[in-house]
């Protein structure tokens, strides 16, 4: 067994009574410094376990890894602790080693015993007073809420969806001898009663603390994986839940070099590019991280249900017993319709827009030609490097204008105009050979358009 104990902001007159008798039981007690050995040595030996200051996800990885190692040999069969200053379930040490240990070693029973976290010892040492609402931040998003006095908690929490959050817990008279949790939320709460409201992540219920009236163990955990749709490339055209989803996922696999770099800076948990993989080890490795409890975010390029090959994917997963849920995005060719300042369809010229792909790899023959005979605006996926037979291919006039625009709203977008006739001349000249949309039709040069009827 482990317990995470809060030693309080280091005065060793703000110890609890159930701190110091938990460190005088322990058969080992680890803390992550000095300061935490001296407040802990008047009841027990310590050994300082390291935990530097680094970005470098890798080595952190490996050294949480190392330590949760260490406790877990002497936890598997006795009741060892590990200190923390403050509290141990406040931007402390203590929660990385538990979601390490939980990974690691899910047999080990884990609990922790609350202290003095600084967010009140300020209050006391600055004369504040927290009688309203307040924000404690380390600068990261915010996904999870606490809402204390928690009268009328059925209410807070449609409010409480409406902004996003997904996961809800509900508590009353904690610590006391009539304390009840559970995440079955009531119509009515009372003045002991908070809230507790996750945004993003599935609320993993601890079985040994969640509990409700009847005293059964009240679980929801849900295997999901998010495919998310990361828009064209431009970090500001990803929807607000995807980027939601990214922030607060443990782990993202991602699809290569067709999704911008910087979307992925929006990522905060372990990151994989799927290049190369094949289906089965793409879902071998999505499966594996939601079994280990993760929150799992699957990104795609622009909008996953276009050229996204997600069928397959999905259907390997709920033979797996995975659901999914599928998170919109702008899809390249409405980056490139705004690049370009048109309209795909437009009044007069024509009201049809057809989206296809040349053959290749991955299909064997495609109906380009037969399409091209109906006039349309015709919008070409994956086809840049075979750009000169798409346009010996089109049935239309030569004059027709046709455009490319590679990487359409990332910071290196270029758009090459030119007609049927001329534009691989245009694009090879430019040395573009991928990551680009083709677009044909009349709308790129809109002469003898019609006014809307939407305006009268």
């Amino acid at each position: 067994m482990l317990i995470g104990i809060g030693l309080g902001p280091g005065n060793p007159d703000l110890l609890t009574l159930a701190a110091i008798k938990a460190l005088k039981e322990s058969r080992k007690v680890y803390v992550p410094g000095k300061l935490a050995e001296k407040l802990v040595s008047p009841y027990a030996k310590a050994r300082i376990l390291d935990f530097p200051m680094i970005q470098d996800k890798l080595e952190l990885s490996k050294l949480w890894e190392k330590n949760a190692g260490i406790v877990a040999v002497e936890a598997k069969n006795n009741m060892v602790s590990f200190a923390v200053l403050g509290d141990p379930n406040v931007f402390s040490t203590f929660s990385h080693l538990k979601r390490t240990i939980e990974e690691k070693y899910p047999d080990i029973e884990i609990t922790t015993i609350p202290g003095v976290s600084s967010i009140t010892a300020q209050a006391a040492r600055t004369n504040t007073s927290l009688d309203s609402s307040f924000v404690v931040s380390d600068g990261s998003p915010v996904n999870t809420k606490i809402i204390l006095k928690s009268k009328h908690p059925e209410d807070v929490k449609k409010t409480l969806i409406e902004e996003g959050f997904n996961e809800f817990i509900f508590a009353r008279r904690l610590f006391m001898e009539n304390e009840f949790v559970t995440g079955e939320i009531p119509q009515a709460g009372d003045y002991f009663s908070l809230m507790v409201a996750k945004r993003g992540k599935i609320w993993k219920n601890d079985e040994n603390n969640i509990h409700n009236k009847s005293g059964k163990k009240d679980k929801t955990d849900k295997k999901l994986i998010y495919f998310v749709g990361a828009g064209p490339g431009n970090p500001k055209y990803i929807t607000v839940r995807g980027r939601e989803l990214l922030e607060s996922a443990d782990f993202v696999m991602y699809a290569g070099s067709l999704v911008n770099p910087v979307v992925l800076d929006y990522v905060h948990g372990e990151k994989l590019d799927s290049f190369g993989m094949k289906l089965e080890d793409i879902a071998d490795v999505l499966s594996k991280k939601v079994d280990e409890g993760k929150n799992v975010v699957r990104l795609h390029s622009g909008d996953p249900s276009l050229y996204g090959a997600i069928v397959e994917q999905i259907d390997s997963l709920k033979k797996r017993g995975i659901d999914v849920e599928i998170v919109p995005g702008v899809t390249s060719l409405f980056a490139a319709a705004a690049a370009l300042k048109t309209q795909l369809t437009i009044n007069g010229i024509t009201e049809t827009l057809i989206i296809t792909r040349p053959a290749g790899m991955t299909l064997e023959k495609d109906s380009i030609r037969e399409l091209s005979r109906h006039n349309a605006t015709m919008a070409i996926y994956l086809g840049t490097d075979k750009l000169r037979k798409i346009m010996q291919e089109v049935e239309y006039p030569e004059e027709t204008p046709a455009a490319v625009v590679y990487h359409a709203s990332w910071d290196d977008e270029l758009v090459i105009l030119g007609t049927v006739g001329d534009i691989a001349d245009r694009v090879e000249a430019e040395r573009i050979n991928r990551s680009a949309m083709i677009i044909i039709g009349n709308v790129l040069a809109p002469h003898n358009f019609k006014r809307s009827h939407l305006y009268g």
